[in-house]
């Protein structure tokens, strides 16, 4: 294989990835098959099951496609493997006892490998050509409808992918990108996934949801707690012959689905998992907090202030360096003050307390800016809040008069 046939075949293999899984770029390019092809699929809104399923059977086609046509480019170009002649006994390596042993079965397998290519070509229009026959009866996305069909007539699929389609047309939709070859959506009644070759239907009145699993990725190498958290839902339809499948998004997102659905998810109790922004906060906000100073404090026997269940674990105490990142002194009114508030709160109400006063769009440099105590309104940062523990002589106390009531 020389540099130019190299180049080819890895020209080629990028090609039919950025083809099968168009990045996002492509995307907004307009250089997807279905942005390509817009006037032959026509308008989702307008027939949604109608549109998928020519963009199915169009994605199907124009994969099959793929192969036949590298080797097709391969033979009018370079013709290898159709003009090589057998090499003679004086040109053999000595260090490759069986060169044309090797060289029979490459050309073997490159033969083989066309005659399937040109059978996928053949092969997928009549597939097509099949499901087309009697309205699309026989496409596997009305077989799935005809399941939900009344009276059990698999006629009755067209009132069921009309009813989709009115629904899928209202403005309160749930619709979610999950890569570049599938997306969730949620109607009022239905939970859709639309995948590359099929597209799975949810009744959402006879169907459970529940988390399978929750995955935490570092998205830096740098910073432990930039991370990203994603969560595969199982939906389980009850309708006898509809197949289960998997929702796999952000841990961000989830809230979001499930306030548009109506069914409950049920999530196990040992996984864990950010719900939102705030939640993701509260951790890092924890971690933080666990690596400051301790406080010592007289024991505390009332509740959190706010939450008014979990005992007062923090106390907000002066110890960062009043200067910015380069060093420089802040001013009066940047710097933070000293709060003299007896501790009442916990870590994670005053934790939600900081989020709730920071802006939305700075949410990457929460961590680093300030806040006002809930009561006495001093300005602290998170290096000023300090768990709070008893004071070693009080525990010593404490341990000398049991030992006295011992004796």
């Amino acid at each position: 294989m020389d540099e130019s046939e190299l180049l080819f075949n890895l020209f080629y293999f990028l090609l039919c990835m950025v083809i099968i899984y168009p990045p996002e770029e492509f995307s907004r390019l307009g250089f997807t098959i279905e942005q390509l092809f817009s006037r032959l699929l026509g308008e989702e809104y307008q027939d949604f099951v109608g549109y998928h399923l020519r963009r199915t059977s169009l994605n199907l086609f124009v994969h099959s496609c793929l192969p036949f046509s590298y080797f097709l480019i391969h033979r009018l170009k370079f013709s290898v493997f159709a003009t090589q002649e057998p090499l003679e006994e004086s040109d053999l390596d000595p260090d490759f006892p069986m060169p044309q042993e090797a060289v029979a079965f490459k050309t073997l397998t490159w033969k083989t490998a066309q005659r399937f290519s040109v059978l996928a070509v053949l092969a997928v229009p009549a597939l097509i050509f099949n499901w087309h026959q009697q309205n699309w009866r026989r496409h596997p996305i009305n077989k799935a409808l005809s399941k939900y069909a009344n009276n059990n007539n698999p006629g009755n699929y067209r009132t069921v992918a009309s009813d989709i389609a009115i629904e899928f047309r209202r403005p309160e939709i749930y619709k979610k990108k999950l890569n570049s070859i599938s997306t969730v959506i949620a109607t009022d009644n239905w939970l859709i996934k639309t995948t590359m070759y099929n597209v799975h239907f949810a009744h959402q009145s006879n169907t459970t949801l529940s988390v399978a699993k929750a995955e935490t990725y570092n998205i830096s190498q740098h910073d432990q707690n930039d991370t990203l958290q994603m969560i595969s839902i199982v939906v389980k339809p009850m309708r006898q012959g509809v197949s289960d499948f998997h929702i796999r998004i952000n841990a961000l997102e989830f809230r979001n689905l499930e306030d548009r659905v109506r069914r409950p998810i049920a999530i196990p109790s040992d996984i864990q998992f950010h719900r939102s922004v705030i939640d993701r906060f509260v951790d890092v906000f924890k971690t933080q907090v666990a690596l400051n100073p301790i406080f010592n404090s007289e024991p505390i026997t009332d509740k959190c202030f706010a939450c008014m269940l979990a005992e007062p674990n923090i106390k907000i105490n002066k110890q960062c360096v009043d200067v910015n990142r380069q060093g420089v002194p802040l001013t009066d009114e940047a710097c933070c003050s000293n709060c003299y508030c007896r501790p009442m709160w916990c870590v994670e109400c005053l934790a939600r307390w900081f989020a709730a006063r920071q802006s939305d769009v700075d949410r990457e440099v929460w961590l680093e800016q300030k806040c006002t105590c809930p009561m006495c309104r001093a300005k602290f940062c998170v290096l000023d809040v300090s768990y709070i523990s008893a004071p070693a002589a009080a525990t010593v106390q404490t341990d000398s008069q049991g030992s006295d009531l011992s004796l």
